[in-house]
């Protein structure tokens, strides 16, 4: 069941591409700042401080790695930045006409992968309520990326069926991501593979939020985005 709601985000963004047009930049922007702050809502209400609470068991990684991994998560995705052109977090792009953009889809599904990976095996997982909340906020989180994937591969002038078959490749990552981690001994580390994603969310939901618009400020849009955003991850912890 997991592995088909990792899928949903992704064909329900297809649809929404095809249907409803949302692949426009101001149409991204607004959806990306609702999910920048329900990723670091989630993120400061419960994934970190879960992530240093051994729930009465002692706690084998130590505090001074926690923060290594969560360092190496946020500038890891730095790195695969520079390799997506940040579509991830929000930015799209022109493309010459039939120009494949191989270094987005590279660095697209390079992020999915590693931030499914702290998923793993729902029975042998640190916790069990930040897997289900981390599950979710994946699902929001590659709903308005697949929708900016699909609509730069579009837009390229590349045909439907070809870039369906791209978006599916990134679609597959997520899965395999986790598939990976719950079968190998990765099973038995899903607290610093959560340290990394951290990492990962962290640096994504901060440059959603706090880098500036086309008019240097948030318009009002943004800003009702936001805190609904905030809102709906508040109630997603509390509410679990």
């Amino acid at each position: 069941m997991d592995y088909l709601i990792l899928l949903s985000s992704i064909a329900l963004g297809a649809m929404t591409v095809f249907w409803l047009r949302l692949d426009d930049p101001k149409h991204i922007r607004l959806v990306n700042a609702f999910t920048g702050a329900y990723l670091l809502s989630l993120t400061l209400l419960h994934l970190l401080p879960e992530l240093y609470h051994g729930h009465g068991e002692a706690v084998a990684t130590g505090p001074l790695l926690i923060g290594s991994l969560m360092l190496a998560g946020f500038f890891t995705q730095v790195a695969l930045d520079v390799i997506s052109m940040g579509v991830e977090h929000g930015h799209t792009h022109a493309l010459h006409h039939g120009r494949m953009p191989v270094g987005v889809v590279v660095g697209l599904c390079l992020h999915a992968f590693v931030e499914a990976m702290a998923l793993g095996n729902a029975k042998t997982h640190f916790d069990p309520a930040s897997r289900q909340l981390l599950l979710i906020s994946i699902v929001v989180h590659n709903f308005p990326v697949s929708i900016a994937l699909l609509g730069m591969l579009l837009q390229s002038g590349m045909k439907r069926s070809r870039a369906l078959i791209w978006l599916a490749l990134f679609a597959a990552m997520g899965p395999m991501g986790m598939f990976l981690s719950a079968h190998t001994v990765l099973a038995s580390h899903t607290r610093e593979l959560m340290a990394i994603v951290i990492g990962i969310f962290m640096h994504i939901s901060t440059t959603i939020l706090f880098e500036a618009s086309d008019v240097h400020r948030f318009n009002v849009a943004k800003l009702g985005a936001i805190i609904l955003g905030t809102t709906l991850g508040v109630a997603s912890v509390l509410v679990r």
